[in-house]
């Protein structure tokens, strides 16, 4: 998104200056779970910097994740939208995913939480 210096172009910057939803400790803990699953953060991380595509292969690759994790990981990160996953048909077959904009939004909040964990030493 460009920077138009206009806060009514940025829906994030609408959001973070409205005041702050009521996010329950139930929707906190859903979240955080799904943030604990092996290779989660290391993989929207991977996507929040590099929107792709991407390639499995690259992924695995890049992250030394197993296959079987890896297969499960993008199949949640596509039901939840933060990927979006486009098939070829080629041979060999050849399967590409790609940031969504809700992946690109979780950057600011990474930020964030890398800005805590130095203040507070963790």
């Amino acid at each position: 998104m460009a920077d138009t210096g206009n806060e009514a172009d940025d829906p994030l910057a609408v959001t973070f200056s409205a005041p702050a939803p009521t996010f329950d400790a139930e929707n906190k803990e859903r979240l955080f779970r799904r943030l604990r699953q092996a290779y989660m953060v290391p993989l929207l991380h991977e996507f929040e910097s590099n929107p792709g595509p991407r390639r499995f292969s690259e992924l695995q690759a890049k992250l030394d994740v197993p296959e079987t994790t890896l297969t499960d990981r993008l199949r949640e990160l596509t039901e939840a939208g933060f990927v979006t996953r486009e098939s070829y048909d080629e041979i060999p077959p050849r399967v590409e995913y790609t940031a969504t904009q809700k992946t690109l939004d979780l950057r600011p909040a990474f930020e964030y939480l890398c800005r805590w964990g130095s203040l507070h030493g963790d």
